[in-house]
């Protein structure tokens, strides 16, 4: 991405911030990154602070500057009401299925012990991936097989 100069506006290029730099960067790229909180930025190995400018760091026009995602926060999500009723009967179609069924039960603790698999299950469940117990369920045979039984629904 390369930021022309009449885009820095007032600001001469090395009195810039290292703030409205990344302000200029989330603009242009405002679908992939929205917010410059959002992003570090990287100049030779070294994070740059926000409160220091360009000239700081020794940044001149064609420079490469690397822009960095930090982690993005999962979105507060309140847990939807639990129906109970179904959920006892999908939890004995489950438990059922895993006791009666070596084939089923090998292809359910394959998938659950394939990184990539428990992976895609975790990214696609939201709060999963901050909840230490039902990451331990879902990676030990045994704890799994227990709280899939119907009756530890309430526990």
């Amino acid at each position: 991405l390369r930021l022309p100069e009449t885009e820095l506006g007032e600001c001469p290029l090395g009195g810039c911030s290292i703030s409205y730099l990344k302000q200029l960067i989330t603009g242009k790229l405002q679908e992939s990154v929205p917010d410059p909180e959002l992003i570090d930025l990287i100049y030779c190995g070294r994070k740059l602070r926000d409160d220091q400018t360009l000239d700081f760091y020794g940044i001149q026009s064609g420079s490469t500057v690397h822009v960095l995602r930090k982690s993005w926060p999962e979105p507060d999500q309140k847990p939807e009401p639990v129906d109970k009723v179904a959920a006892v009967r999908e939890f004995r179609v489950l438990h059922t299925a895993l006791h009666s069924s070596p084939a089923y039960r090998d292809a359910v603790f394959k998938m659950l012990g394939n990184k990539e698999s428990l992976d895609q299950i975790i990214v696609a469940t939201p709060g999963l991936s901050s909840d230490p117990v039902a990451l331990g369920v879902l990676q030990d045979k045994d704890l799994f097989s227990v709280f899939a039984d119907p009756n530890m629904l309430d526990t």
